[in-house]
């Protein structure tokens, strides 16, 4: 009897959805992903490819700052988390992206 009741139980735990967050990679894969993948970013750099991309910081309301850069300039993306309605992952869009401003590269080997 205990034994069935065990077994009842495992099998009700295995049936509930995983509610676990995603790893802190694939959360700020999908940030790059983001990034990489918007009009507007590609718009303010002058279609020109990016040198490199970092994250800058988080600010207090939970947006989230990219710096992309290229040898000529230099934008400023801000992310805004979007959660999902119900499980799943939390996904991302373009907040706002910085006019493009003079370059830490310039007179520099951007190394690619």
């Amino acid at each position: 009897m205990k034994y069935g009741l065990f077994a009842l139980l495992i099998t009700l735990g295995l049936s509930v959805p995983a509610s676990a967050a995603l790893s802190g990679f694939y959360d700020a894969s999908e940030q790059v992903q983001a990034v990489v993948g918007s009009d507007k970013v590609s718009f303010a750099m002058g279609g020109r490819p990016f040198d490199t991309l970092e994250q800058v910081r988080t600010r207090d309301n939970g947006q989230i700052e990219w710096r992309v850069q290229n040898s000529e300039c230099y934008v400023i993306v801000t992310l805004t988390p979007v959660p999902p309605a119900g499980p799943g992952k939390t996904t991302y869009e373009v907040a706002n992206v910085s006019a493009c401003e003079g370059s830490d590269l310039e007179g520099a080997e951007s190394g690619f």
